[in-house]
């Protein structure tokens, strides 16, 4: 049994044990979304891209909850990947997954973040240097930042920042604009 579907198990498991009495973070909250695996195995990944390390796998057939949807690499023309509950840390390529009922929303919330490039940077199509270029932003350039995500580590910095135009840059090359910073992609 895979990683996932064991926490996933847990996770039920306590919830139906507390009956109600605690609210879940909302990474861990229910998911409204689900899809079934149309794939013989389909490989859950620790990141949105082809690229990243395996966390598991589940199987043809298998229904599945999802949390919500991003770009990332392109698998067999689709670019879309869905985030597994109940943690960031797992995705499947929506292109294996046939939704049952509503498409997932898109990861993040109604509000958007401001961000400036500290440097001249690449956008990604995942949230790693492994993934494709797509476009840059040269240094001073600014750009809307939808959510966060822990990827991989650049100059000592794990998060990568979604925005809206469905791209990826490295947070260690971005400096945020205005209050806080943006929330993380669930």
């Amino acid at each position: 049994m895979s990683k996932r579907l064991v926490r996933t198990a847990a996770a039920v498991l306590g919830t139906a044990v507390v009956g109600g009495l605690l609210t879940a973070a909302p990474a861990e909250a229910a998911s409204s979304y689900q899809g079934r695996v149309t794939t013989s195995v389909l490989t859950v990944r620790h990141l949105p891209t082809t690229a990243s390390a395996s966390e598991g796998t589940v199987k043809k057939g298998q229904t599945i909850e999802i949390v919500c949807k991003v770009r990332g690499t392109t698998v067999a023309g689709n670019n879309i990947w869905y985030a597994l509950p109940p943690t960031l840390n797992e995705w499947v390529s929506a292109r294996y997954v046939d939704n049952l009922g509503p498409a997932p929303r898109w990861c993040g919330t109604e509000a958007r973040w401001a961000g400036k490039a500290n440097a001249a940077l690449n956008k990604r199509v995942a949230p790693t240097t492994a993934a494709a270029k797509a476009g840059s932003l040269a240094k001073g350039q600014g750009m809307s930042i939808i959510c966060k995500l822990n990827g991989q580590n650049v100059g000592g910095n794990p998060r990568w920042y979604y925005l809206t135009d469905g791209r990826w840059v490295a947070a260690r090359y971005v400096d945020n604009i205005g209050d806080g910073a943006p929330g993380w992609c669930n």
